[in-house]
């Protein structure tokens, strides 16, 4: 059970580092959630593929424990 904490703790860590990323990159639209990606800065790409890969990868590292908590095939 241990190992599903720490593998549901690293995606939610990643989650917020991607998105701790685009929130310094991307302003918001009219002070709403959405992003203005027209008034984007300018970003380096590999960084936030980076930043998403890692979120990416601790998803799919989950994902093996919820298909079989959950019957799923």
């Amino acid at each position: 059970m241990n190992e599903i904490k720490e593998k549901i703790d690293n995606a939610f860590a990643s989650r917020d580092e991607f998105f701790a990323l685009l929130d310094s990159l991307v302003p918001k639209k009219n002070g709403t959630d959405v992003f203005d990606f027209e008034a984007a800065k300018p970003v380096n790409l590999k960084q936030v593929y980076e930043k998403f890969y890692a979120y990416d990868y601790n998803m799919r590292k989950l994902m093996p424990y919820l298909y079989k908590a959950y019957d799923i095939k």
